[in-house]
């Protein structure tokens, strides 16, 4: 496939999904939830088999899923006080079991890793929309989060609403992966999310310079590993992750 204006849009929408995901993905990792995420990118498949089924674009069905499993491990968590990680596991286990029994066998490949370059243009449009618009929101939420990690109890004393702020990460979370869930697949996104974070984590210094490094290098990371897809017509979304894994490794050389 050569570098045309399909291309260069696919490649766009790939940016920005990794956009959002990097950036929640500095908070994912500082919050020590790397696992919970990987795990909930997993929820997305009885959705999108679902979504088959019925005749509709399966990145919709994964975001219902995704959103209800969010919002679920929130009250679950509130009104049982067990960790996220468990009740994550609970959901996981449920809906994978649902999701093979629904995704058809031939649409199975492409929902557990992805094909970015089955996106249609507007496809690619309401991924970049909506992904720009979770960065913004993230940004806008990134205070309360970053009091909530370091200091909860002064957040408390702030007069912030943790839970809330923690329900809106959470949601924002589970939207970032239902929209990488084509590039990706399901069961790889959470590796998009966690990875350039734990790279930017060897070598940073402060806050800031997390923040920025993680999604600095998701959108290097991805925009390599999509090109090289292209170039060899290996399938994309295990080709962006080999591709963070390599970064990672490199991290490793500059950790203090």
């Amino acid at each position: 496939m050569g570098i045309d204006n399909q291309f260069l849009l696919i490649f766009s929408s790939g940016l920005f999904v990794a956009l959002a995901a990097s950036f929640l993905g500095a908070f994912v990792v500082a919050k020590r939830m790397a696992l919970v995420g990987d795990v909930l990118s997993h929820v997305a498949l009885p959705g999108i088999g679902l979504a088959l089924v019925f005749g509709y674009d399966p990145i919709y069905g994964a975001a219902a899923f995704l959103l209800l499993a969010a919002f679920g491990t929130w009250f679950i968590e509130r009104k049982t006080e067990l960790p996220p990680e468990a009740i994550i596991g609970t959901f996981f286990t449920a809906t994978l079991a649902l999701g093979v029994i629904l995704v058809p066998n031939e649409e199975l490949f492409e929902s557990l890793f992805g094909n970015l370059f089955a996106i249609k243009p507007q496809d690619a449009a309401i991924i970049m929309a909506v992904s720009f618009i979770i960065f913004i929101l993230t940004i806008m939420l990134s205070r309360r989060l970053t009091i909530g990690i370091v200091a909860p109890d002064l957040a408390k004393s702030a007069g912030f609403k943790p839970d809330l702020s923690y329900l809106g990460f959470l949601l924002l979370f589970a939207l970032s992966v239902a929209l990488g869930i084509k590039l990706i697949g399901s069961v790889l996104m959470g590796a998009l999310t966690i990875l350039p974070a734990v790279s930017a984590r060897n070598f940073s210094w402060s806050l800031k310079s997390f923040l920025s490094f993680s999604v600095i290098l998701g959108l290097i990371m991805t925009g390599a590993g999509i090109f090289i897809s292209n170039y060899f017509n290996f399938p994309p979304g295990p080709t962006v992750i080999l591709t963070g894994i390599i970064f990672f490794v490199i991290s490793l050389l500059f950790k203090k």
